[in-house]
């Protein structure tokens, strides 16, 4: 059976507005990601109470692009919108640094390499797990800060774990 030259330029031409479309979708879920996070970021900038409540988009928007453009670019994303978020919502940035970047770093990577698997418990026991270990950490090098950083902790681990088993696969 020999196919119609038309037939053939007809099924190129639709694979190729796919792949432009899923393209297009993804760099739409990239700059959304950016976008709300940074904005989320200066907002909170300037509502000091709320900010040590643990509310941040970073965790959540870097697992979402590991998964959706793999570990490279989500190890990328998460150091350097945790940096931005960091700048934007007026954070102290001291010595705890040195751990946060590589642990965003490695979230990326993580959600990367699992996929839509990290939508589980294991995802909620990475992002509970990197908390105690900031904690710890802040502990070690940082004492005066612990005391206000509990709040922060326990805000943490409970908002982006909501958000990771509930927002997340809405988003995917």
């Amino acid at each position: 059976m020999k196919i119609d030259w038309k037939v053939y330029a007809a099924v190129m031409g639709l694979a190729l507005i796919a792949a432009i479309a899923l393209f297009i979708a993804k760099i739409f879920y990239l700059v959304g990601a950016i976008l709300a996070t940074l904005l989320l970021a200066l907002l909170l900038g300037v509502m000091k109470p709320v900010k040590y409540l643990g509310i941040e988009l970073v965790t959540l928007s870097t697992i979402l692009i590991g998964i959706m453009f793999g570990s490279l670019i989500g190890a990328v994303y998460g150091a350097v919108v945790l940096i931005a978020h960091l700048i934007l919502g007026r954070y102290y940035i001291g010595p705890y640094l040195l751990w946060l970047l590589p642990e965003y770093a490695l979230i990326g990577v993580v959600s990367g390499v699992m996929g839509n698997g990290i939508i589980s418990l294991v995802g909620v026991s990475v992002i509970a797990g990197m908390n105690f270990v900031n904690l710890f950490l802040t502990f070690l090098v940082d004492r005066e800060r612990v005391g206000p950083y509990v709040p922060y902790v326990l805000g943490n681990v409970v908002i982006n774990s909501l958000l990771l088993m509930q927002v997340m696969p809405l988003l995917l």
